[in-house]
């Protein structure tokens, strides 16, 4: 059994669902080495794979999904691997361990690289992926296309000081939410980037949310956002801006 991440998981209350994950062995290999759980999948999903479409879904039924072998190869050796969900409200990127199977609904960029994550949480990035990608949905949220918003996108070459300043305020950002979230198991990350940009736009906070403010620390997490956005602006030249 191994955890597996959606994209609600990821921005709202984790299910904490755990799928069986037979990657890499054979019927036979399966069968023998995992039995009972293999009699779960050869009882709970057999059937539903035997009407599918797509051969690959009935021939290897025993399979958990699509198994994406390169993914798997890339984040293997990683302790974590950088996530967003696919459509989403608001453009996060999170840090996530490893031996968490993420599905369809995230894109994952393979890295453990602090600078790398603060560059594509800044607004530079934010605001590219949010003209780069497309809108879905009743809420027209925004859909990240790792084609058009990540591989287009033209990261910065800072100076050895940029890029360590960038990596710290990365690194605050992710132990603030997680510190604050683990403090709170209600609070979600949709709930705090909601307030947080009321708190950008200056409109005045429902009693909800400003318990979401004190509970999430959601001042705190603007201003590291705010110096997160000056770091990597200045990586690009131009600190100049206001």
């Amino acid at each position: 059994m191994v955890p597996i991440l959606n994209g609600k998981d990821l921005v709202d209350i984790s299910r904490d669902a755990l799928v069986i994950d037979f990657f890499g062995l054979s019927d036979k290999e399966a069968r023998e080495r995992f039995p009972l759980a293999y009699q779960r999948v050869l009882n709970g999903v057999k059937p539903e794979r035997d009407q599918s479409q797509r051969a690959a879904y009935r021939n290897s039924w025993w399979l958990f999904a699509e198994q994406r072998p390169a993914l798997r190869s890339a984040i293997e050796s990683l302790p974590m691997y950088c996530a967003t969900a696919m459509t989403a409200r608001h453009r996060l990127f999170l840090a996530v361990p490893a031996n968490k199977l993420p599905d369809q609904g995230i894109v994952v960029i393979a890295t453990n690289n602090w600078e790398i994550i603060g560059v594509l949480a800044s607004r530079v990035h934010v605001l590219w992926a949010l003209a780069a990608g497309g809108r879905l949905g009743v809420g027209n949220d925004a859909r990240y296309n790792n084609t058009r918003c990540f591989e287009t996108f033209p990261f910065p070459d800072p100076t050895p000081e940029q890029a360590e300043t960038i990596r710290a305020l990365a690194e605050s950002i992710d132990a603030h939410r997680k510190r604050q979230q683990a403090a709170h198991p209600a609070l979600t990350l949709t709930g705090m980037y909601n307030v947080l940009e009321k708190l950008r736009s200056g409109n005045t906070l429902s009693d909800k949310e400003r318990a979401i403010h004190e509970q999430g620390l959601v001042s705190v997490l603007r201003q590291l956002h705010y110096e997160i956005d000056a770091a990597v602006l200045a990586a690009y030249g131009w600190a100049d801006l206001p």
